[in-house]
């Protein structure tokens, strides 16, 4: 027995030590194929959205991959390659592409991994099994026009939603970049509805408050207007400009101090770009402002949300202002810049559209701010809030860019809904009270263009057959 366990243990051995060979090696291919498929996904999301080049798409691969496998001892690097390719015909396979001239426009990439896995039983383990070749190809798979995007990747929530705060985005994606397991929160009796909510890191509420409900871990998006390059700030036009009463009109150029259009003014803005230098924007009386400094608290999505604040609803039943401020332009961008803090007009708000108040505007269709409604200073601080309390606000057509500022609407009414399209990019976003934001995707029924990255010229991903 001695003698024919000794004859037979190293075939025991070695078929054991296959046996273990082929489980590591159908482990780590399986990691591999896994990592493939993730980082073609997040490669292709990142040219969707900022557009690429073969440095940037082989860096991200490559970066995605190093945090993501983990080497075993013995275990040869992971080599990584990336391809940007296109359907050769509709349905039919992939052929490389590129951004040279004559070249077919990139519509997918494909990442192969490949590496050679450490064997127990090297010599007797084939080249075949101890190397590992896995390929992945993302594609386009179609417009998601994405129209709502809450930029904050940390802390809390990117967008959230309390009370009976309503987002109507039934012919697009919501889109929260969040890790944090609440970045997007629909409390109470809020509801999001959209064609797809997607998280980067997990959602706040159940089934009655997402239609549908959101995908989580989706890919971590780049801003796609982070490119845009700002206005250019001139020399004063006015200076603390405050209309109160009769019709005014007004011209582009650099308001310093802001403007404050007050009860009774009607004011209409030429077509052109607007900055609001060293101050704010308010429309809506004075006495209604004062008001609400001194009785209401406005709700900042940074203050955590403490149920104990009085709403504006019980702060509206004290007021008895009659008169109404006017704002309306077409072909109007505003820029916002400088420090509030100079201002005549004491407020913390950047934009402070008051409940008596009637605004109706539309981006330019040409120029620095094409597209663009409302457009906030990227070295700005971080966390000022944009409050949007107007009983009348149904007609914003454009982009609103707010990469530091809070998009806050806290009123009981429709905001929006008479746009042809209205899209938010903003670093955190947040509705209170009752109001009800209303997303239209109407983009061919304005010759307001859209900026790339969003409404049709976005798109979803998916993983190619």
């Amino acid at each position: 027995m001695v003698v024919i366990f000794a004859l037979i243990a190293p075939v025991l051995l070695g078929i054991v030590g296959v046996a273990v060979d082929y489980a590591s090696w159908a482990l780590q291919r399986s990691t591999l194929q896994q990592t493939a498929d993730a980082a073609a996904l997040a490669v292709m999301s990142d040219l969707q959205v900022v557009g690429a080049s073969e440095q940037r798409m082989q860096s991200l691969a490559r970066s995605y991959v190093d945090s993501t496998v983990k080497l075993a001892r013995g275990d040869g690097p992971v080599s990584v390659v990336t391809l940007a390719v296109a359907r050769e015909r509709s349905g039919g396979s992939f052929v490389p592409a590129g951004w040279t001239s004559g070249a077919r426009t990139p519509t997918g990439v494909k990442v192969t991994l490949t590496q050679r896995k450490h064997a127990i039983m090297s010599r007797l383990v084939t080249p075949h099994l101890t190397d590992i070749t896995v390929s992945a190809t993302a594609e386009a798979m179609g417009s998601s026009k994405l129209c709502v995007l809450g930029l904050a990747s940390r802390g809390g929530s990117a967008i959230h939603l309390k009370d009976f705060a309503r987002i109507d985005a039934d012919s697009c994606v919501v889109y929260a970049l969040s890790a944090h397991a609440g970045g997007l929160t629909a409390s109470e009796q809020s509801t999001i509805t959209a064609t797809r909510t997607c998280t980067v890191g997990g959602f706040h509420g159940g089934r009655e408050n997402f239609k549908p409900l959101p995908v989580t871990g989706c890919p971590a998006l780049k801003d796609p207007l982070a490119s845009l390059p700002p206005p250019s700030v001139g020399s004063c036009v006015a200076t603390d400009l405050s209309l109160t009463g009769g019709t005014h009109t007004l011209s582009p150029g650099t308001y310093c101090g802001g403007l404050s259009i007050d009860g009774g003014a009607e004011v209409t803005m030429r077509p052109g770009i607007y900055v609001m230098k060293d101050g704010p924007l308010i429309v809506g009386p004075a006495e209604q402002r004062q008001a609400i400094e001194k009785k209401c608290k406005i709700i900042p999505i940074s203050s955590g949300l403490n149920p104990k604040k009085q709403s504006l609803e019980i702060c509206r039943l004290a007021l008895t202002v009659k008169t109404t401020g006017y704002m309306k332009g077409n072909g109007v961008g505003i820029y916002f810049t400088g420090d509030i803090g100079r201002a005549k007009v004491r407020v913390n708000q950047p934009l402070l559209l008051l409940p008596n108040s009637v605004v109706e505007l539309t981006a330019p269709r040409d120029g620095d701010m094409a597209g663009l409604l409302f457009f906030e200073d990227r070295k700005a601080p971080a966390g000022r809030s944009f409050d949007i309390l107007s009983d009348s606000a149904r007609r914003l057509v454009g982009t609103i860019y707010l990469p530091r500022g809070t998009f806050s609407v806290q009123t009981n009414q429709v905001v929006a809904d008479q746009s042809e399209y209205t899209a938010i990019v903003a670093n955190q976003i947040f509705l209170a009270n009752s109001p009800r934001l209303v997303i239209n995707t109407r983009y061919s029924a304005t010759d307001v263009p859209v900026p790339r990255g969003l409404g049709p010229k976005s798109g979803t991903v998916g993983l190619a057959d």
